[in-house]
């Protein structure tokens, strides 16, 4: 066990509009690098979101960079969705409505889209101004449990996340490796944040080890155990998806069912 507590988890700032442009630029770099190198075979293979192939998943982010590029086409693209298939959640419609969309367009006019309209959709979200980023995204999107309700947390924090998990899930599709760089760090511990917002197990120290790690704590004072645990393979538990990693756990190991069952918005 530490003999000093790590950082509150609880305290990990939100980033700002800047530095979350700069962490989005350098992760629609990282998705175009890894778009670039895979072969057209790959894109026909099944990644983690249950019923899409690799092409369908990036056809989604190309929708998702487009609208952001151009928001004043979203009302309408979500108005749209709800008419063609009701029955559906918000999100749930309006990621079938990218599908449908941008799922017939080839390989390369995929990576020619995100190439084109993943930075201006980065610095749009920049520029958003102030009366927006603090309306609610629950008018458009009522059925989803975020922790923050408001569109600076959609822009700053879930665009970037959504794009790095989906990256994750196209390298781990197509097994190609996963780079990660200084930005990687900031996504995580966003994660990080929202996981000690909603966390009700026992406090623990978090040591997410691998790439784009760290230490925090969770909880409150006087942690029971020390768990170490892949980073990606984390992030991947809390996301919903595969089977539950391995866990390093010094203490109390009564403590991994509330590791393993946490779960944050992506």
């Amino acid at each position: 066990m530490p003999e000093t507590r790590a950082p509150e988890a609880l305290a990990i700032a939100r980033p700002t509009p800047g530095e979350a442009a700069v962490e989005g630029l350098a992760e629609v770099d990282a998705l175009n690098a890894l778009l670039a190198g895979l072969s057209d075979d790959e894109w026909e293979l099944p990644t983690a979101s249950a019923g899409w192939i690799v092409r369908d998943l990036v056809a989604h982010l190309a929708g998702q960079h487009v609208e952001s590029a151009r928001p004043w086409t979203i009302p309408g693209k979500l108005r749209q969705a709800r008419r063609r298939f009701p029955g559906r959640t918000a999100l749930d419609a309006h990621n079938a409505l990218q599908i449908l969309e941008y799922g017939d367009r080839t390989p390369e006019e995929l990576r020619r889209l995100l190439v084109r309209f993943g930075p201006k959709a980065v610095r749009a979200r920049r520029r958003s101004p102030g009366f927006i980023r603090r309306r609610s995204v629950a008018r458009f999107f009522p059925e989803e449990p975020l922790p923050d309700l408001s569109f600076a947390y959609l822009f700053d924090v879930l665009s970037n996340r959504d794009t790095w998990m989906h990256r994750l899930e196209i390298a781990r599709a197509t097994n190609r490796p996963f780079v990660t760089g200084e930005h990687d760090r900031g996504v995580v511990a966003q994660v990080v944040s929202d996981l000690a917002r909603s966390w009700s197990g026992p406090s623990i120290t978090l040591a997410l080890t691998g790439p784009a790690g760290g230490r925090w704590a969770l909880g409150a004072t006087g942690s029971v155990a020390l768990v170490r645990i892949g980073t990606l393979d984390y992030l991947w538990r809390l996301s919903g998806r595969g089977s539950p990693p391995a866990l390093d756990i010094a203490g109390d190991p009564a403590v991994a069912g509330a590791v393993l069952d946490a779960r944050v918005e992506f």
